[in-house]
């Protein structure tokens, strides 16, 4: 199978790239975040960020 090239790669690359960043973020928050490690990553902000991974992920595809 050939490797896209071009424009559909640098699109592949950058869709890719918002995947791993959204989810480094949710995991960077839920360690931080107080509320999220003693009730278990419901607070607001994790849901944002958890509804954006998932997002760039299902766009990757």
């Amino acid at each position: 199978m050939n490797e896209p090239t071009g424009q559909v790669a640098a699109q592949h690359r950058a869709n890719e790239a918002t995947m791993q960043s959204t989810y480094a973020a949710f995991i960077r928050h839920t360690v931080a975040c107080h509320e999220c490690r003693t009730e278990g990553m419901d607070c607001t902000v994790a849901a944002d960020l958890r509804q954006a991974y998932r997002a760039a992920k299902t766009s990757t595809r």
